[in-house]
């Protein structure tokens, strides 16, 4: 049975560099794997590709159904509140939006909601940080991404075919019925960024989101977390919401379901938030994650990280004794990944 361990550090790349300098187990990790994965589409997609899921896999109902909510038959999009900048002579996607209160997203989704009734569009919020757009009828439409159109020209990324210029359109409204939103109005008076777009990305139907891995998964909060964690459900495995867990504690639920499912291989995935403390991101996860793999209770070990406009992707199979000496007696410092256009 093949037993494989991800982990997901939001941000990890935009840490400072002494604080990437002291973390010695990355610098073995990036020694046994070589040169990392880089991935222009965003930290989403190369979580995708690390766990082997087909390009075409729809990404917000699984986002829906980790969330907890239940996507039923519906075409469910991402609806990324973002905030919107003019930069010269044209319009930027800025960041998304996440430390809104309760009240202010209802009032937003209630507004939204009541100007596309008609339209075969409905909006839900699960959580603040955590917006969705349902549909019964598919759309022709080819979105970007988020984290690949943050930081770019608007009209570069905005939705495609057939109906695409719909898209706009609504996109547009949005956009105008925001900016008058007293909600607004109050977050621009306290010096706070404006819900000035919502971005729409991902869609597709739960069912169309075939071919998961069996996976274990411990997962911080978030729409990587929501994502992993529908990951987990959709592939009848096992998720928990705890940012604080202990990754021994992860493999020892990963034991469990292996030992319940013999012969099946077996996901570790663990979704860590923006690592503000590097000192416990190795302690707790990097050091005992490369002791599983080099004492090869782990066949592979992928590390994925963002930060800094990259997404990057360390994959490395259990070493032999001979590179683990190797490693040892010529350690190298990590060496930060730079974007291709660089």
């Amino acid at each position: 049975m093949s037993k494989t361990l991800v982990l997901v550090v939001c941000g990890m790349l935009a840490l400072p560099a002494e604080s990437i300098a002291a973390m010695r187990s990355l610098a073995t990790l990036a020694r046994y794997a070589g040169v990392p994965a880089l991935e222009a589409r965003g930290i989403t997609v190369a979580l995708f590709k690390a766990l082997g899921a087909p390009d075409a896999t729809p990404v917000a109902p699984l986002a829906l159904l980790g969330a907890g909510a239940d996507p039923a038959g519906d075409y469910v999009l991402y609806a990324d509140p973002v905030h919107l900048v003019v930069d010269r002579d044209t319009v930027v996607l800025a960041h998304t939006i996440d430390d809104a209160s309760e009240d202010d997203v209802r009032a937003l989704v209630e507004m939204l909601n009541r100007h596309f009734a008609g339209d075969d569009l409905r909006f839900e919020a699960v959580r603040q940080d955590a917006w969705f757009a349902r549909r019964r009828q598919a759309p022709d439409i080819v979105t970007t991404p988020v984290d690949a159109a943050r930081g770019r020209r608007l009209l570069a990324s905005l939705p495609r075919g057939a109906e695409g210029g719909t898209w706009q359109r609504w996109q547009n409204e949005i956009e105008m019925l925001l900016h008058e939103h007293p909600v607004n109005s109050a977050r621009e008076a306290r010096g706070e960024a404006t819900v000035s777009g919502v971005w729409f990305w991902g869609g597709g139907r739960l069912a169309d989101a075939r071919a998961m891995p069996r996976a274990v998964v411990t997962a911080s909060p978030g729409r990587l977390g929501d994502l992993a964690r529908g990951i987990a459900l959709r592939g009848h495995g096992d998720a928990t919401l705890n940012p604080d867990e202990a990754l021994m504690l992860t493999m020892t639920r990963a034991s469990a379901l292996a030992a319940a499912h013999p012969g099946d291989p077996i996901t570790v995935l663990a979704v860590l938030p923006v690592a503000a403390q590097p000192a416990m991101l190795e302690a707790n996860w990097l050091a005992p994650a490369l002791d599983e793999l080099e004492h090869h209770r782990v066949d592979a070990l992928h590390l994925i990280a963002d930060g800094n406009g990259i997404a990057a992707t360390w994959a490395a199979d259990a070493p032999t004794l001979w590179q683990r000496i190797a490693a040892r007696a010529t350690r190298r410092p990590f060496e930060m990944p730079a974007a291709p256009d660089t």
